[in-house]
């Protein structure tokens, strides 16, 4: 079994970066299907990719949203919720989800994609009407 969804994987991603994203959404979903667990997530985040580019964002979402329950603390996952939110969510969620990836970041010592996400940070604390010192606040007092 591994070595078939190696080969669907494969070619799932063949079709993603030459555009032909629904054919690679519904081999993205078979290996989801098969073994949602695939490479901690990673077939999951793909298709969460794919629904995006397809417009269809209830369902990017929530398979953005599931990839983290594999691995809470990846930063591409995280980075992947994260931008989305800030294009198609509620400023105040994408402003969660980002400092979550900040907070990983520090964590990781990410020195490049804390300077990135704080700029995303500081521009959804703004959205919201939120001074600098209150968004400082916020980062400093979030659970996440």
């Amino acid at each position: 079994m591994p070595h078939r969804l190696v080969e669907i994987e494969r070619k799932a991603l063949q079709l993603k970066n030459s555009g032909r994203i629904a054919e690679a959404a519904e081999l993205f979903s078979l290996i989801v299907e098969e073994q949602p667990n695939w490479e901690h997530g990673n077939a999951i985040h793909d298709l969460a990719q794919c629904y995006e580019d397809l417009g269809r964002l209830e369902l990017a979402e929530k398979f953005y949203r599931a990839a983290l329950d594999y691995e809470p603390t990846n930063d591409i996952f995280l980075g992947g919720l994260a931008s989305f939110l800030y294009l198609h969510g509620k400023p105040e969620d994408a402003f969660d989800a980002h400092v979550q990836l900040l907070k990983t970041e520090r964590r990781q010592g990410f020195e490049d994609g804390i300077e990135t996400t704080m700029i995303a940070v500081n521009a959804l604390g703004e959205r919201l009407g939120w001074s600098r010192d209150m968004i400082a606040e916020k980062i400093a007092n979030s659970t996440m």
